[in-house]
């Protein structure tokens, strides 16, 4: 009895801990590798940084221009929907499609294949010349085998192709720009 309570106990100590490592294949940061990637139309260089704490994941996007230089993060949850009132979109600079003052974008994320991917859903309110709209954007970011890459696949409402930006994971003492 004492050796079932004892695993038990360490089951459910550890079990945390084993959640929140499989998770840290996502975490770090990420630098696109333009030769493999759908064209950055709009920037020259981007970066993402990932952290994943429990349900909630922020992705963060480095992204540079010449001498202009962004910084935006979209915080999801793999639990419930959220609304996020300054969505962030890699296109939005080549579009110059933005959203509308005072708006929010629906959310959705949740984890596929055993959390080696992250599937988030937006549909994004936006203004036109010809009024309102709503893109819808779906996304799919994968690490690869080992933790090395990441993948990030974007279907847009809006265009007929798929964008894929293919990423290497940056050592943690990696400071330099994109």
């Amino acid at each position: 009895m004492k050796v079932l309570f004892l695993k038990l106990l360490l089951g459910v100590f550890f079990l945390p801990l084993v959640a929140l490592a499989s998770d840290s294949d996502f975490n770090g940061r990420w630098r696109l590798d333009r030769e493999r990637s759908s064209a950055l139309d709009g920037w020259t260089a981007m970066d993402l940084s990932i952290e994943v704490k429990g349900t909630k994941v922020a992705i963060g996007h480095d992204m540079r221009w010449r001498s202009t230089r962004v910084f935006e993060t979209n915080v999801v949850d793999t639990a419930k929907p959220v609304k996020l009132s300054n969505y962030f979109r890699v296109d939005q600079r080549h579009m110059a499609v933005y959203a509308p003052k005072e708006s929010v974008t629906p959310v959705q994320a949740s984890w596929l294949d055993k959390k080696r991917t992250l599937r988030v859903e937006a549909v994004i309110p936006v203004e036109v010349s010809q009024g309102d709209a709503k893109i819808r954007l779906y996304s799919e970011y994968r690490v690869g085998e080992g933790g090395e890459t990441l993948t990030l696949i974007e279907l847009h409402s809006t265009r007929n192709r798929p964008l894929v930006y293919i990423f290497r994971k940056l050592p943690s003492d990696d400071t330099t720009r994109p």
